[in-house]
Parts: structure tokens; C-alpha cells; sequence
């Protein structure tokens, strides 16, 4: 599986980094709107082709599958363009600006027979795997309440101010709290309720989303570009569980009613950042002929563009994406 990258951003050099260190012949394209930044990253990171255009790469046959790592606001487009030349795609988190969006690209993949995905890492991480098989033994009973925090100090980032780059922290940070909460509550949502702070050009800095479930479960998530945390906890009727990071856990802990630990789960061994294994759900995906993988499906990405599509509308929070179509 050769890969190429449109973007030459931090997301971008993290994701080489793993492959490289883990599956350095994929790591075949790199694309930037400039040809001398595009060159410098493929040199540093041991890419065997730079491109100054976008276009040029999609058009590079030996290209399997396209990685988008540009900002929030050009992932359609991306995403979009590489379709429309035949190649696969991984496409950054949040998977675009809105639903509307991800729909089109949704249907533009199952029309054209090819696979999509978005690279939300962390439903591809073993550990979190794990998380699921130890709520699903009813070793702490079921789940009621959930709560997770996503915070880290961004304001100083200029894309995180501007609405043209669809900034804010919701499509950065929220959608990992949100990530969390589908993968561990389920989807029976009955309403939602939240509360904005705004910054910035009019755009959310921090938040605070209350998901109420019919059969009586909450999930408490915040989300700033203000301050830090990162954890996340599942309590239960016979104990709870608390995740050190919702995003990129490294430890999950598992406590009986008595608050006696009784399972902490790891990482493997052998994992490199935890982005690796996204990549190997892509791989089996082409091996197999699939448009979209298990773990990640396309109904899932557009269930979680709806929710903060709906929140946006709650806090008044647009992007010029909104009104492109």
C-alpha cells in the first residue's frame, strides 16, 4: 500500500513518523501547496516523491490511497479531488466541516466503489478494544454515566480562531468526547443539551454537552481550546472505569463498587503511536475489497457530523462551509 499525503502539516508529520518507523515502503507521495516545503518533509521523512500541486499527486498512479491532513475547512475538497481521480482516502477528523459534506463524499465513494475512511485513531487502538470486552462481561455492571474532558491551551493557534478554517475546539477536541461517548453509550440519544463560550472570530472555544439516552444513561463532555485535561470515566452500577486520556490513552483502570482496582489495561508492546493501527484497518480494507471498514463506518462519521451540526446550530457557531452548496 503506497501512500500519499495532501498536506504538510504536524498531523501529517506524526503520521509519518509511525509509518516510517513501522512500514517505511508505504511512505511513497507528499503534496503542498509549496513545492519547496513539500520536498523538505519528503526528504526528512523518507518519502520518494514530493508534489507542489494536489492534483499532480491524485494524477501519480503508483499512488494507492490518499491521506487528507489538511485543516477542517479543505477536507471535502481534498477529499473530494482524490476521489474523483480514483484513489482511496483516509481523511483527517472531524471528517469534514458538516454533514452535508460528509454525505456527498460518502456517496461519491459508493458510487465510484472505493474506500473511505475517517481517521479517527482511536477506535482503531487496541486498548480501547479492551475497554469494550471489560463493559461487555458486566464486571462493573452497566454503564450510566459517562464523562469526558478534551481541553488543551489552543487559542494562540491561529486556524483555531478563524471560521474560515472552522476553527474552534468542537471539531478538534469535541469530537473525541463525542467518539467516546458512541463507542461506549450507544446511539439512543433522546436529546441533547450544551453550553458555549466563544472566542475568537465567533467561533467555540469551550463548551460543555449533556447527551441524556431514552433508557436513562448521561454523558457530561467538555471541550475547550482554554485549558487542559483529557480524562475520561464510565461509571457503573457496580464500579467505574477511568481512561487517562480520551483521545490517546495510555492506561485504562478498572475499580469494583469498594474502589479496589481489579484489571489496568496497557498498551501493547510493540505500538508505536497508536496511529498505526488505522492504517492496517485501511490496509485490510483494500485487501478486501471493502468501501469502509467495520470499525469505522460511514454511518458512524455522519451520526457525529449530525450531533455537531446541531450543536453548532445551538451556539450559533458557522463556517463559510455551511453556505457553499
Amino acid at each position: 500500500m503506497r501512500i500519499g499525503i495532501i498536506g504538510a502539516g504536524v498531523i501529517a508529520e506524526k503520521i509519518s513518523q509511525t509509518l516510517r518507523e513501522r512500514w517505511s515502503e508505504m511512505l511513497y507521495a507528499v503534496a503542498s501547496r509549496e513545492m519547496s516545503k513539500a520536498q523538505a518533509f519528503a526528504q526528512r521523512n523518507g518519502f520518494v516523491r514530493a508534489y507542489g500541486s494536489y492534483e499532480e499527486m491524485v494524477c501519480d498512479p503508483m499512488v494507492d490511497i490518499v491521506y487528507v491532513a489538511t485543516p477542517h475547512s479543505h477536507h471535502y475538497e481534498h477529499a473530494r479531488l482524490a476521489l474523483e481521480h480514483g484513489k482511496a482516502v483516509i481523511c483527517e477528523k472531524a471528517f469534514t466541516a458538516n454533514a452535508r459534506e460528509a454525505r456527498e463524499l460518502i456517496e461519491l465513494a459508493r458510487e465510484r466503489g472505493l474506500f473511505l475512511m475517517e481517521a479517527m485513531w482511536t477506535r482503531f487502538m487496541p486498548i480501547m478494544h479492551r475497554l469494550k470486552e471489560v463493559l461487555d462481561s458486566g464486571i462493573v455492571g452497566r454503564p450510566r454515566l459517562l464523562t469526558a474532558s478534551l481541553c488543551w491551551t489552543m487559542t494562540h493557534v491561529p486556524r483555531i480562531c478563524r471560521a474560515d478554517l472552522c476553527g474552534g475546539a468542537l471539531l478538534d477536541l469535541g469530537i473525541y468526547c463525542l467518539t467516546f461517548a458512541d463507542m461506549f453509550m450507544g446511539r439512543d440519544i433522546k436529546h441533547i443539551t450544551s453550553n458555549v463560550v466563544k472566542g475568537g472570530e465567533d467561533v467555540d472555544w469551550t463548551s460543555t454537552i449533556s447527551i441524556l439516552y431514552n433508557d436513562g444513561k448521561i454523558a457530561n463532555l467538555q471541550c475547550s481550546a482554554c485549558c487542559y485535561d483529557k480524562r475520561g470515566i464510565i461509571a457503573c452500577e457496580r464500579g467505574r472505569i477511568e481512561v487517562d486520556a480520551v483521545n490517546w490513552p495510555h492506561w485504562v483502570k478498572v475499580y469494583d463498587h469498594t474502589g479496589t482496582l481489579i484489571e489496568e489495561i496497557g498498551l501493547p508492546e510493540d505500538q508505536v503511536s497508536g496511529y498505526e493501527y488505522e492504517f492496517l484497518a485501511a490496509q485490510e480494507a483494500l485487501e478486501h475489497g471493502w468501501i469502509e471498514h467495520p470499525l469505522m463506518p460511514h454511518a458512524t462519521t455522519l451520526h457525529l457530523m449530525k450531533i455537531m451540526d446541531t450543536l453548532r446550530h445551538q451556539w450559533g457557531v458557522t463556517y463559510p462551509n455551511d453556505t457553499k452548496f
